[in-house]
């Protein structure tokens, strides 16, 4: 089983592995994923390291994915595009590799403006519009459109964009870009709420939980039935 805990949820394990206050749910997480063993592998990503800038919880970040990712790494994420495309179709090693290291972060501005772009028309068009300016920018042939990160990247803008209400945070081209990227490869993505509803609303078809104290104990309690 292949596990991504994005940056809320590793991070809030870390502070319960430092014995911070109100982490209980996610060391619940913590102990699930113990218990799957060789089961189940939660990768580390150049997107984790981004969002750490080496920070206080550096070392316990290390800590938990030498034991739960066991040496591997999401691939830097216009690696894991370009194989994608290549393939015409997703396989693990395309996504994973072992070369990995906490000092090189994802970059993100081959995609930068991403998320300022003026998109008009319906939900469909929207999608449309945001997948041809990413794979412009990657310099891809439109063909590469048919690719799942650029389907669900190009959907996740849309949904985005169509909600005016939502006060924008910086980290929201980070989070549309490693979901585009992870969401296809993994069996369970741990995430924030926002995250969570976004990917079930433009039909990611894959298990998502948020940081909710409800939904993070549920998804200890599926973790632990599949460690049987």
């Amino acid at each position: 089983m292949l596990v991504y805990l994005d940056q809320n949820y590793a991070s809030r394990i870390a502070k319960y592995l430092l014995a911070l206050p109100g982490q209980e749910a996610f060391g619940e997480v913590w102990a699930a994923l113990l218990a799957l063993g060789d089961r189940a592998i939660a990768p580390s990503s150049p997107f984790h390291v981004l969002e750490l800038h080496g920070g206080y919880l550096l070392p316990t970040f290390r800590r938990i994915f030498a034991r739960v990712g066991r040496g591997w790494w999401v691939r830097p994420w216009p690696d894991v595009v370009r194989r994608q495309v290549e393939r015409g179709g997703l396989a693990r090693e395309d996504f994973l590799w072992r070369r990995g290291r906490w000092e090189e972060p994802a970059d993100l501005d081959p995609l930068w403006g991403l998320l300022d772009l003026e998109l008009e028309g319906d939900f469909f068009e929207r999608a449309a519009a945001a997948r041809a300016w990413a794979r412009g920018r990657l310099g891809l042939a439109r063909a590469a459109e048919a690719a799942p990160f650029f389907q669900l990247l190009g959907r996740l803008v849309a949904f985005r964009s169509l909600e005016r209400s939502r006060e924008e945070r910086a980290s929201d081209l980070l989070d549309v870009v490693m979901a585009a990227t992870v969401a296809p490869y993994v069996d369970v993505l741990a995430t924030d709420r926002y995250l969570r509803e976004a990917l079930a609303r433009v039909g990611a078809g894959l298990r998502a939980w948020s940081g909710r104290s409800g939904e993070v104990r549920a998804l200890a309690r599926w973790l632990l039935k599949k460690a049987g």
